[in-house]
């Protein structure tokens, strides 16, 4: 869904359509919960996050000004959604490691993720990770992404690409350590 199309359907949405919120939903969700999962990394916070995310884009539509741009809007929702639980998370979390930890290689993580999840959780900050995510993992077009972000072309590229090297830099040395 192009920007201009993406401004259309939250008009749509503020007068009530129902069908525009659908629309809305089916465009977004699959790079919208990668996003999520990209910050918070634990798949079952993301899923509940991209809800709170789409509740919060329903009852504060009103406040939405045509023109603007919807894709970093609503990850703006996401993204202040879930670095407010995170942060509620943390203060409830008691500080030690829990059981059921797994490693591979140097990468530790939880039985959520995923090797490739942990090498760019260790290996990649915030902003690298999400691009990545949402290209490698979503599928988006590093236009769609910039639109999305709400950044240059130019810099997501950079990112993108900077954040490849970084990870075969890592996978390099740790196939040298094991040899």
């Amino acid at each position: 869904m192009t920007k201009q199309e993406f401004d259309k359907k939250m008009l749509e949405l503020q007068r009530g359509d129902e069908k525009a919120f659908e629309d809305i939903y089916n465009a977004t969700h699959r790079g919208l919960f990668a996003f999520i999962l990209s910050i918070c990394r634990n798949y079952h916070t993301a899923e509940d996050m991209m809800q709170t995310a789409y509740i919060r884009l329903r009852t504060t539509v009103a406040s939405y000004r045509a023109g603007s741009n919807a894709y970093a809007w609503l990850y703006t929702i996401a993204k202040n959604a879930t670095l407010n639980e995170l942060a509620r998370e943390k203060r409830e979390a008691p500080s030690d490691m829990e059981d059921g930890q797994e490693r591979y290689g140097s990468y530790t993580m939880d039985d959520e993720g995923a090797p490739v999840t942990a090498l760019m959780n260790k290996v990649l900050n915030d902003n690298e990770r999400q691009i990545v995510t949402l290209h490698v993992i979503a599928g988006f077009k590093h236009r769609e992404i910039a639109e999305m972000l709400d950044k240059p072309l130019g810099t997501v590229l950079w990112t993108y690409n900077n954040a490849l090297a970084k990870l075969k830099r890592e996978l390099e040395k740790e196939g040298a350590d094991e040899t």
